[in-house]
């Protein structure tokens, strides 16, 4: 739907939000445009495009905030609307206060970052562009057997909240991702596989050469991995690794998961938690994001913020409903999973150190670089912290990359490693996550007991 129409119609919702007997009510609507292409074997072997938009409102009542979601813009929709979240209101028991806000300072909220590159963006560019690049990864080495996963997509559209308090608030986005994978044969006989990918908000951004470089150390690179012995060794985490690693136990500084008894965080604001070497920062407008968060869902500011200052922990990230409930104001990172309102970060920044990954290295002196982890999910107990993960990676010799090293597992507890941080690189990279992205240097952590092959 067009956004002015959507407009027009959240406004007469809000107006009948009242009228059928509403204390305080919010509609947003949000849509999303995108295009997707898969190339396998030559060929393009999927492609879509495709446009969806969905309506959603939000009403108190007696304390309690129902809700309720639809994509038709009509009146039988709007009566569905009110009549469902009147219902929610009615069985609902939420003992914790909830919020329809609006600051009297900054009622009319505005941010647009769609760029005019992303009309570049189609299926003959998409096309072009994947065919090339499936073919110089074939080409890249002998031993690659095939190009298994190479997917090209992009995606944009705008986010309007308009609530009876006076609140209306814009923000859209745009962006481009690419992933490629493959697999080859060892000498051995034993297949490899791995792949990188790219953001950005233009195509003609995406440098082959480079992306070539990074995906052939990340595949050939692992040619003759095995296992090494058992042992406690210093350990490079990877900037791609730590980001991974640092993700799996984040949940535990969002407030909402403290309240709940579900982190050990709780409570600790402005304990040390964390190396001194540690600092991690979320900064919703920072200069190298593709995406800028100004304000959240709520209508809440966004503000920049240490998480982590210097190994002290110094706030978690709160929505307009956990503040409330520890009598703090939000940090503005209260955003949607359909209607219901959550804590989620927006672009977090590990402070980078000085050295580079050749020089973190060198500390090291003999020890291991980490540069996949597998089983975050089974192998992570998000509440205490214990972690035990298959990894991938290499030796670190006498202070110089060694050889690729597979079938290894490090154990220990989350904790203890952001405790044990002696040494953080220079080598920062984003990925997305949350709603923004994670920009990662590799960090040297003391020692981690590594499982592998004794022989």
């Amino acid at each position: 739907m067009d956004i002015k129409k959507a407009e027009e119609f959240m406004t007469k919702l809000v107006k009948a939000g009242k009228e059928y007997g509403f204390e305080e009510c919010e509609a947003s609507f949000s849509a999303a445009s995108s295009i997707s292409m898969d190339i396998l074997k030559g060929e393009v072997s999927n492609y879509e495009n495709s446009a969806t938009s969905t309506l959603s409102f939000r009403g108190l009542k007696n304390g309690q905030m129902g809700s309720c979601s639809t994509n038709r813009f009509d009146d039988e929709s709007m009566e569905f609307l009110l009549k469902s979240a009147m219902e929610n209101c009615d069985v609902l028991n939420d003992e914790d206060p909830q919020f329809i806000y609006c600051d009297e300072n900054n009622k009319d909220l505005y941010y647009s970052q769609t760029t005019a590159a992303y009309e570049k963006n189609s299926y003959s560019s998409f096309r072009g562009l994947g065919l090339k690049l499936e073919k110089a990864i074939l080409a890249l080495d002998d031993r690659i057997d095939a190009v298994d996963y190479l997917s090209i997509s992009c995606g944009r559209g705008p986010f309007l909240m308009i609530n009876s308090k006076g609140l209306h608030s814009y923000r859209d986005s745009d962006g481009i991702s690419l992933y490629a994978a493959a697999r080859a044969t060892d000498a051995d006989g034993s297949v490899k596989s791995g792949g990188h990918y790219w953001v950005g908000k233009d195509i003609d951004d995406f440098d082959m050469d480079k992306f070539l470089d990074k995906f052939k150390d990340n595949l050939i690179g692992k040619m003759g991995a095995k296992s090494c012995k058992s042992g406690a060794y210093k350990v490079i985490f990877r900037n791609e690794a730590f980001q991974q690693f640092f993700s799996a136990f984040f949940g535990n500084f969002l407030a909402t998961v403290m309240q709940r008894g579900l982190s050990l965080l709780a409570g600790r604001e402005g304990e040390k938690i964390a190396s001194d070497k540690l600092t991690l920062e979320e900064i919703p407008m920072f200069e190298k994001a593709l995406t800028k968060i100004p304000f959240d869902d709520e209508g809440v500011l966004t503000t920049q913020k240490a998480i982590i200052d210097n190994g002290v922990f110094a706030t978690a990230l709160y929505d307009l409903k956990s503040a409330n409930k520890a009598g703090i104001k939000s940090t503005g990172n209260g955003f949607r999973a359909g209607s219901a309102i959550s804590e989620m970060p927006t672009n977090l920044v590990v402070r980078a150190g000085e050295k580079s990954l050749e020089e973190l290295m060198g500390e090291a002196g003999d020890g291991i670089m980490l540069t996949d982890l597998s089983g975050l999910h089974a192998g992570v107990n998000s509440i205490s912290g214990d972690f035990s993960l298959l990894c991938e990676g290499y030796l670190i010799e006498n202070g110089k990359k060694g050889r690729p090293v597979e079938q290894i597992t490090i154990a220990g507890n989350f904790y203890e490693i952001i405790k044990n941080i002696i040494c953080v690189g220079n080598d920062i990279i984003n990925i997305p996550a949350g709603e923004g992205e994670f920009f990662t240097p590799s960090v040297l952590v003391s020692q981690i007991a590594v499982s592998g092959d004794a022989e």
